[in-house]
């Protein structure tokens, strides 16, 4: 509800003249031109430049996931055989990454499963929110390459929408 508001003041402002912005708060509220309100709920996002590039971030706020996670730390050769062989041992099987996680994840979050819980599109590093918002749920991703390691994810649910 917020998003929606800001942004509809964000649109609001952009299309008033740049006279009429600057005027005073006492002065005459500026008139519109002929269909100008139309211009902006008529155009989709991604055609408005910055403004689409503010609709697409505030609506990425609104997203909610629930994810697992393991994580092997480092980014040498024996951290990527070891989260190799970690995905070899779930194979296709969701059910058993809980129980994985809690032998192998090098996070405090193994203790629980692996789980982070619920959390907000733009909370975790780039290359893990794009596997966590885009990609299916259900299934076992990775590994996913981060700063602070390798990363297998099973994105347990997501509500909202990335389109």
């Amino acid at each position: 509800m917020f998003a929606r508001m800001l942004l509809q003041r964000v649109v609001a402002a952009a299309a008033r003249p740049f006279s009429a912005r600057n005027a005073s708060a006492a002065g005459p509220s500026p008139s519109w031109p002929s269909g100008g309100c139309r211009l902006f709920h008529s155009t989709r996002p991604s055609s408005l430049g910055a403004l689409g590039d503010a609709w697409g971030f505030l609506r990425g706020l609104t997203l909610r996931a629930e994810a697992s996670h393991i994580l092997v730390k480092g980014t040498d050769e024996a951290a990527q055989r070891r989260i190799s062989a970690i995905r070899n041992e779930i194979g296709g099987d969701p059910a058993k990454f809980a129980e994985v996680a809690a032998r192998n994840s090098d996070c405090p979050s193994g203790q629980r499963g692996g789980s982070l819980g619920e959390f907000g599109r733009y909370s975790m590093v780039p290359e893990f929110d794009q596997v966590v918002f885009r990609d299916e749920v259900g299934v076992v991703h990775g590994p996913i390459e981060t700063g602070f390691g390798y990363h297998l994810i099973l994105i347990e649910r997501r509500t909202g929408t990335t389109s």
